[in-house]
């Protein structure tokens, strides 16, 4: 090779070091505990130390000690019955606020903005977790209103607009797990009745794709709620207006009504008459 050519072939490498991104100096024990954090999202279900231990090569000494770290920050939580490990409230938090940000909600949340002409009304988007109806985005009234809800907060099937609309649309092997849950915890009459309570209400959303709560499950606070629903009419969030108990119009002909209805048809991906083929 001429020196003519060495010298092109040293600029040319040159060049591409130059152009190739450099690897910026981090924290390896952070890394690590990526790794772990990881595993335990792609298994989707508690995993114990021995099953960390094998699915990362590390010694369960050291998984041992990271898991401790990892639960005092609140990204893992520790089952002390079972010793298994699964994602903590801050890995929830996390999750919350990175779908947040996925376009379809931002959309929501703006959209659900633009319907609060009151001081006194809020809103909240709702989507379904493994826990149930949550909360992912909440914009509170400009006027004081203690609803006790923020993102993260759970609402029940059976009580709340949201959960109801939920109820409606879900499939029911899904909602009978939650069911149970709610039972557990101490709503077991509740559950008992949920054909004599539900059905009427189901039928009704079913019929105008709302959903309204007037008084209850929060004291002196009246809900209004529409769905959401994707491309193979799954409902995948609900949208919820909110205020002081006689200070929302929770008709369905009314004005609120008809904004929630625009945004559900504006946010879905299939038009409303299409969705109960997947029922038949």
């Amino acid at each position: 090779m001429s020196s003519k050519g060495a010298c092109m072939e040293k600029a040319e490498a040159k060049k591409r070091t130059a152009l190739s991104p450099k690897l910026q100096r981090g924290i390896h024990a952070m890394e690590v505990g990526g790794l772990l954090l990881q595993h335990m999202a792609h298994a989707g279900k508690p995993v114990s130390m021995v099953g960390l231990s094998a699915a990362t090569n590390l010694p369960v000494n050291q998984v041992y000690a990271y898991m401790v770290s990892l639960v005092r920050t609140g990204l893992v939580r520790r089952d002390w019955t079972t010793h298994r490990f699964e994602p903590g409230p801050l890995a929830l938090t996390l999750g919350l606020r990175a779908l947040a940000q996925i376009f379809p909600v931002q959309r929501a949340v703006r959209l659900s903005r633009d319907l609060l002409e009151d001081p006194s009304h809020g809103s909240f988007v709702t989507i379904w977790t493994d826990h149930g109806p949550t909360v992912i985005q909440y914009q509170s009234p400009e006027a004081y209103l203690d609803v006790g809800l923020r993102v993260g907060t759970v609402l029940s099937i059976l009580h709340s607009g949201a959960g109801r609309l939920f109820a409606s649309f879900l499939p029911q092997q899904k909602l009978g797990l939650m069911l149970a849950r709610e039972a557990s915890k101490g709503q077991a009459q509740a559950v008992h009745n949920i054909d004599d309570d539900l059905r009427d209400l189901i039928a009704d959303i079913r019929h105008t794709f709302l959903s309204r709560t007037e008084g209850a499950p929060i004291p002196g606070v009246d809900s209004l709620s529409a769905p959401v629903f994707d491309h193979a009419g799954q409902m995948v969030l609900s949208v919820t207006v909110f205020g002081p108990w006689g200070n929302v119009d929770t008709s369905a002909e009314g004005t609120l009504a008809k904004g929630l209805q625009r945004v559900s048809d504006e946010l879905s991906m299939r038009r409303q008459g299409e969705i109960f083929a997947d029922w038949a």
